[in-house]
């Protein structure tokens, strides 16, 4: 008997970047949209904003993201 597939979903959140983000070179300016993600953890929800900030996704919330975590 075959067991149901499960779909796994990534743990996802509202899209945010920090206010700090401003302070660092335009080309490391990243936001975050994966609850697993470290960096996007550490930032505090007062220092959050949400939305892209027209940054480009963080590189941890990308590749948790492309595996589904």
């Amino acid at each position: 008997m075959d067991q149901p597939i499960r779909e796994q979903q990534m743990p996802k959140v509202t899209t945010f970047y920090s206010v700090n983000e401003i302070d660092k070179p335009v080309s490391r300016r990243v936001h975050h949209n994966n609850s697993a993600c470290p960096p996007g953890r550490d930032i505090p929800q007062n220092e959050r904003r949400q939305g892209t900030g027209n940054y480009r996704l963080c590189l941890d919330c990308d590749n948790l993201n492309n595996q589904g975590r």
